[in-house]
């Protein structure tokens, strides 16, 4: 039983270690000189459009629920989010930043 439990926790360690925010940056960076029907295709319909002048900022909100963080007396509860926002101008994606502890691809 323990040795399912030892393989179990690398498995874990593995698969976690294959996401990282610089393939995060990677992917999103593909998306910057495509037209802003391209982005909705793949991303589907934004959380959240700001409109200013001919710009537009596409926002998708991410919300994983949070998990305890500290030991016995110091917890508290940590949320796992990531919002992704793109900026568009005249129909194409110029630019795309994001914030969140969990913004992470494979």
């Amino acid at each position: 039983m323990n040795f399912l439990k030892y393989l179990l926790v690398i498995m874990i360690i593995i698969l976690a270690g294959c996401k990282s925010v610089a393939n995060y940056q990677s992917e999103l960076q593909v998306l910057v000189g495509q037209s802003e029907q391209q982005l909705e295709s793949q991303w589907g319909i934004p959380s959240s459009i700001v409109l200013s002048g001919n710009i537009r900022l596409l926002t998708y909100y991410q919300n994983d629920g949070a998990y305890l963080a500290g030991g016995y007396w110091g917890r508290r509860v940590v949320p796992l989010y990531c919002n992704t926002t793109f900026t568009v101008q005249n129909g194409v994606v110029i630019q795309a930043k994001f914030v969140g502890n969990e913004c992470t691809a494979e």
